[in-house]
């Protein structure tokens, strides 16, 4: 007879499998949201034309207007409806203001003037005493 060896071999097991699927599923959201976030970062630079709105715009009659619109030679101010030139606009702010120190100026400028043109009608209305001077576009 035959001696047994105390221990036993076990059986050969087959390899031990993986299982991937949760590692694609995993996989597919990060290509999802790589997608998603690519695209919102290409129209980031598209040009957004949004509606004008009167909910920020503050009652009328309680600011004081400056209306700045191109003419020929320059720009032509008006201040309350006095055609004025931008040399004379800081007096007009002046004696605008002198009922209400605290009032706010809005300077309105068409789109089509630069800087520079509509720059002596806001160094006007610092000298004046303006407290608050916001720009609008025409």
């Amino acid at each position: 007879m035959r001696a047994r060896s105390a221990t036993r071999l076990a059986p050969p097991t087959p390899a031990a499998k993986i299982n991937v699927t949760p590692m694609i599923d995993v996989v597919m959201c990060l290509i999802v949201f790589f997608l998603i976030v690519g695209q919102m970062a290409a129209r980031r630079h598209l040009p957004v034309d949004l509606p004008d709105g009167p909910s920020g715009t503050p009652p009328a009659g309680k600011e004081l207007a400056i209306n700045v619109v191109p003419a020929e030679g320059g720009v032509r101010v008006v201040v309350e409806q006095v055609e004025l030139t931008p040399e004379g606009t800081a007096e007009a702010v002046r004696l605008a203001l002198a009922a209400d120190p605290n009032r706010p100026v809005v300077l309105r400028a068409s789109r089509r003037l630069t800087l520079g043109e509509v720059r002596p009608v806001i160094d006007a209305c610092r000298a004046a005493g303006a407290p608050r001077l916001r720009l609008a576009g025409l």
